[in-house]
Formats: C-alpha cells, sequence, structure tokens
C-alpha cells in the first residue's frame, strides 16, 4: 500500500508552512510529524514514500532533532524508500550520507526564480539540457557529493548542485521550492523581506529578474509518486 510520511521541519515560528503549500499536491494517504518538536515514527516500514520538507532552521546548527532525522533518513535509504527532499530537506539528505562537509552557509542568499539548467537525464526531470524556472530561497546549500555515489542533475548561475540523485536509489535532493507558485512565492518574500531579503519590487523592475514559473512541480510530484521502492 502506498502512504506517505511527511517531514514537516518547520520551526514554531517559521513564516513558511510546508503543508500549506504540498498538501494539494500528495496524491497518496500520509502522516505528518513535526520534527522539530521531536516527532518522528517509530518505524519507516508503513511507509512508501517520504517526503522532506523545506525550514528556516539551518542544516548545520546539528540539533537533536536533525541528528534523530538522519537516523531515520539513513534507515530509510537502507530500506529502499523513495524519498524526496526539498531546500532543508535537500541539505540534509546530503548530510544524512555524506556528512557535514557536504553543505555550507552561502555568502549570500540566492533568491528569487533563475534559469536553471537540467544537467543530467533523471526519471524525475526529464532530459538534460533544458532550462526550466522555479522558486529559489536559501541561505545555505549543498556543496559536494561524492560522483560514485550520487548524480547532480539541476544547477544555476549562483548554485552548482541544485538537484541530485543518489544512485541505485530513489533518493532525490532538490533545492528549489517548486511546491511554490509565483504568488506565493512573492508573499513569502515580502513578509521576510529584511537583511539580505531584497522588497518584492525589484522583480517587478528589471527584466532578469521577473518571476518564472514552468509549472514543472506538476509532472515532478507524478513521477515521484509513480516511483516505486526497491
Amino acid at each position: 500500500m502506498n502512504r506517505i510520511l511527511f517531514l514537516d521541519n518547520s520551526l514554531p515560528d517559521d513564516l513558511y508552512c510546508p503543508l500549506t503549500y504540498w498538501e494539494a499536491l500528495l496524491l497518496f494517504p500520509y502522516d505528518v510529524f513535526r520534527v522539530s518538536d521531536g516527532e518522528l515514527p517509530h518505524e519507516v516500514d508503513s511507509y512508501s514514500h517520504i517526503l522532506i520538507s523545506g525550514s528556516a532552521a539551518s542544516v548545520l546548527d546539528d540539533t537533536e532533532w536533525m541528528q534523530a532525522e538522519v537516523a531515520l533518513i539513513q534507515n530509510a535509504v537502507n530500506k529502499g524508500k523513495v524519498i524526496l527532499g526539498s531546500c532543508f530537506g535537500h541539505q540534509i539528505i546530503a548530510r544524512s550520507l555524506f556528512g557535514m562537509d557536504a553543505v555550507r552557509k552561502r555568502e549570500k542568499p540566492e533568491i528569487g526564480w533563475p534559469d536553471i539548467q537540467i544537467v543530467s537525464h533523471d526519471s524525475l526531470f526529464g532530459e538534460s539540457g533544458r532550462t526550466i524556472h522555479t522558486f529559489i530561497f536559501h541561505y545555505d546549500e549543498v556543496c559536494t557529493v561524492p560522483e560514485d555515489k550520487a548524480a547532480i542533475i539541476a544547477r544555476s548561475k549562483e548554485c552548482d548542485i541544485l538537484a541530485f540523485k543518489i544512485k541505485d536509489r530513489p533518493v532525490w535532493g532538490v533545492q528549489p521550492h517548486f511546491e511554490m507558485g509565483i504568488v506565493q512565492s512573492l508573499r513569502y518574500i515580502d513578509k521576510v523581506k529584511g537583511d539580505q531579503v531584497p522588497d518584492k519590487k525589484i522583480f517587478f523592475s528589471a527584466a532578469e529578474y521577473t518571476p518564472k514559473d514552468s509549472g514543472w512541480v506538476i509532472p515532478l510530484i507524478k513521477r515521484f509518486h509513480d516511483t516505486r521502492p526497491v
């Protein structure tokens, strides 16, 4: 039976509420655990798929709840579960499987709708050589993955690893917020504007910053659901 484990990494004061954006896209029954509150399932055998959300937290903080989530991810990967991590979820998968050195803090956040280059063929992202667009907002980034264990799928001008897949396992990390549309993303920028976050007006004033969304969340989430555990 198909069932999704949704790991909600949002903090109590997060302005980003992951389930608000993801819920409409979940096609299987699901259970939600607030990981930052210490909530985790006792086992993962009941789940075919795992979706790991974003967060205002930094993976580099290495809190107790993050350590517990790392152990769960390692166990789920070993059991062949279908796993998709978004933003913080992308980073904690890399940290779980490749160590803390796989993630670093950026000199400045990447915010907006940059050109996302698909650099290798992938069952979720399709053929390489295309450029797609969706919302990106991150202060940390995955900076290295071992070539023998993972394939880099996507990059932007400012970030070399926007998506990766574990080889021989149905496990993906994706930095962009595919789940957030343009209007939702502009509202979020308006909520958190301040230190290093531009005023939303910049995205209306210059062509290179214009919001663009390829609608890729629909084929991506469909292919995620269609993927079978190994």
